[in-house]
């Protein structure tokens, strides 16, 4: 190729680079102006599956064990909303990261994120909802209400048990997801909310348990959780490390934001 053509496809693909950035920054600036439409397009993402499935059922297209599909879906879609709850704040950060290595014009401070913190909210109630529906599904279609046989359940399958335990872990978690209960709880609330690790671990140890040999899907998300463990303590230590130099002295002072509830 001539080198006249390199230089044009070069400048031509630099600046088709540019516009996109300035496109990216534009689409930032708005979601972070406007939270509410933001969370409102997130919500009926996460509706998206119910939905699909509903027409499923609708069709008779859920295969030749539709209850299982059913009972197992909403249970997957549970738990992959709340591990993107839990990833959201990790997420961010490393977008802050990129954006201060590229000199990106938007995106350096976390205040730039705003929007994409809040969407935790909406994951985590998006999790609750779906581990609802996975348990009036299992109780109504599967055992019909015999709450007889759910005992013996519980006390015969222990994945039955650490089921329920993560939903009953996750709903004070849903209930006080409110700006009132944030305003009212105060610093208990984010102590409050530090049910959500132990709610994932006993999510990802209930799908372990319930999968068949030879299925590897859960070990998938056990890997995910494994990964933002890793990164909460990570960050807990450093916040414990900046905590004692602060008290020293070595260091001002300075709010270190945390952020580790599914709902903001």
């Amino acid at each position: 190729m001539p080198r006249k053509w390199r230089i044009c496809m070069r400048d031509l693909i630099w600046t088709n680079l540019l516009d996109a950035g300035r496109l990216l920054t534009r689409i930032l600036r708005a979601a972070n102006a406007f939270p509410r439409h933001v969370a409102w397009m997130a919500c009926i993402c996460m509706a998206v599956p119910a939905m699909l499935t509903s027409l499923k059922t609708l069709g008779q297209a859920l295969g030749v064990n539709p209850l299982e599909e059913l009972i197992r879906g909403s249970g997957r879609w549970a738990l992959i909303w709340l591990l993107v709850a839990l990833a959201i704040a990790p997420l961010r950060s490393a977008l802050v990261a990129c954006a201060r290595l590229g000199h990106w014009s938007y995106g350096r401070r976390m205040s730039d994120w705003n929007w994409f913190i809040r969407l935790r909210r909406q994951a985590g109630l998006a999790c609750f909802s779906y581990a609802v529906i996975h348990l009036v599904l299992y109780v109504s279609l599967d055992i019909d209400c015999h709450w007889e046989e759910l005992a013996r359940d519980v006390s015969d399958k222990p994945y039955i048990g650490m089921g329920i335990a993560a939903l009953l872990l996750l709903t004070p978690l849903a209930v006080t997801s409110t700006d009132a209960w944030m305003r009212r709880l105060e610093r208990n609330w984010k102590r409050l909310h530090m049910l959500v690790y132990p709610a994932a671990v006993f999510s990802i140890a209930h799908f372990l348990l319930l999968s068949k040999p030879g299925i590897f899907d859960p070990f998938g998300y056990a890997m995910v959780l494994a990964g933002l463990l890793v990164y909460r303590l990570a960050e807990h230590c450093l916040h414990e490390a900046i905590s004692h130099e602060r008290i020293d002295g070595s260091v001002p002072e300075r709010a270190l934001e945390q952020e580790i509830s599914i709902t903001p």
